[in-house]
């Protein structure tokens, strides 16, 4: 009867929400895998149905940044201080599994996965997409964080599936040939 949110993009709070009753689940929170503002602008209808929000707080700056109006989206950004800080090794509990926490920088300082390693399933956020990855030329992005965390997912096994937060699931396997050869050459890595 329990559900997470991962992010909160705009317009999808109505829709999710009313799944959400349709269905019987009782949100605990919404998990933000990041701050910026495609995955973030819902946060506030989510927060006034009475769930928690739960960040990294190294996202604070991303979070602080006037993101809509850099990239000219006619939108504000949302204010809102955290109910729940998310931290590399925290072990989070949905319906009696367990999820753990990874930090993985390089899009942004601060962004998160959430491992289940009895299902074999991480969700991802904007860390790897079907044939790519984040893009890390954004204010507080690090091509070299992102290696290093690109590096540490392809410690899985090819089996996990991968939930990005845009486009279709893939898995480690899918993904493991390109990257290898990409990562392999640092020096070549035009992230």
């Amino acid at each position: 009867g329990s559900a997470w949110v991962i992010d909160a993009p705009l317009n999808t709070a109505g829709n999710v929400l009313a799944h959400l009753k349709a269905e019987g689940l009782q949100a605990q929170r919404v998990v933000l895998t990041h701050g910026h503002f495609d995955h973030i602008l819902d946060v506030q209808r989510y927060r006034a149905a009475g769930i928690s929000v739960a960040v990294s707080p190294k996202e604070r700056p991303i979070l602080e940044a006037p993101q809509t109006q850099m990239f000219g989206v006619p939108y504000p950004m949302p204010v809102f201080e955290p109910d729940e800080e998310l931290t590399e090794g925290d072990r989070l509990e949905l319906g009696g599994e367990a999820w753990e926490v990874w930090e993985v920088p390089g899009h942004s300082p601060g962004h998160v996965v959430l491992l289940n390693r009895s299902r074999s399933l991480l969700v991802g956020g904007d860390l790897l997409f079907q044939g790519g990855y984040g893009r890390v030329d954004l204010p507080g992005a690090s091509p070299e964080a992102m290696v290093l965390s690109l590096l540490r997912i392809l410690e899985l096994p090819d089996e996990t599936r991968v939930l990005p937060g845009h486009g279709p699931e893939t898995t480690i396997g899918a993904e493991r040939p390109w990257l290898e050869g990409m990562l392999s050459n640092p020096r070549g890595v035009r992230l």
